[in-house]
């Protein structure tokens, strides 16, 4: 082997280091690879599985529920909304005189309720109980137009309207439950909002017959 080749072949072995394209181009391939693969998978995830429709309530139901319901809601109003009155400060005091209290499963008393201006006789609530009749207690009601007057603290009025605002709210989720609602697929959102705003109108109407 000649001279020159000797001295030719390290150089060309430092050309052979010295040149990247090759590692680079296997880098890029490889690189591309790997986010094909990612590419792959990400719509693999993304791709929908099978939905699993709910056929519609039957009509029967939905009917049934939703006049239990709104019965539910008409209960709770009528309860909650004097109190709510009377705490916010739509009262006006006096004194009651109880006249009569009956016992069984739904006990309550009435009793003539005296202010200044009118006087009526009135279903009371609160602390009233049947050793109370006979006797003049202080009460409060909303205006002339009620039919109850209250007997007790601020606490007992708390306590009378907000865990009937709860179980109001209650009530309007099972309305949309039970009036099948959520399972339309077309005007889904339509038939869930005049649920609430049937809710929303009991409440209200509540509101004002308690004034």
């Amino acid at each position: 082997m000649s001279r020159t080749h000797r001295a030719a072949e390290p150089g060309a072995h430092l050309a052979a280091q010295r040149s990247p394209v090759g590692s680079q181009t296997e880098g890029m391939e490889a690189i591309r690879a790997v986010w094909e693969r990612a590419a792959d998978t990400e719509r693999r995830r993304a791709r929908p599985g099978p939905v699993r429709r709910r056929e519609p309530k039957r009509l029967a139901p939905a009917l049934t529920g939703t006049l239990v319901c709104a019965c539910l809601l008409m209960f709770f109003a009528w309860v909650g909304a004097p109190a709510l009155w009377m705490t916010m400060g739509h009262s006006q005091s006096g004194t009651v005189t109880v006249t009569s209290c009956a016992g069984g499963f739904a006990p309550g008393c009435t009793g003539l309720f005296e202010t200044g201006s009118w006087s009526k006789e009135l279903r009371l609530t609160g602390a009233v109980t049947e050793a109370d009749v006979g006797a003049e207690l202080a009460a409060r009601a909303t205006g002339p137009d009620t039919s109850s007057a209250y007997v007790g603290g601020g606490a007992g009025l708390v306590l009378r309207w907000a865990p009937a605002a709860v179980l109001y709210m209650c009530s309007g989720f099972a309305l949309v439950a039970a009036s099948g609602a959520a399972r339309l697929y077309e005007g889904r959102g339509a038939a869930i909002g005049l649920c609430w705003a049937a809710t929303g109108g009991v409440w209200a109407a509540a509101m004002a017959f308690a004034w």
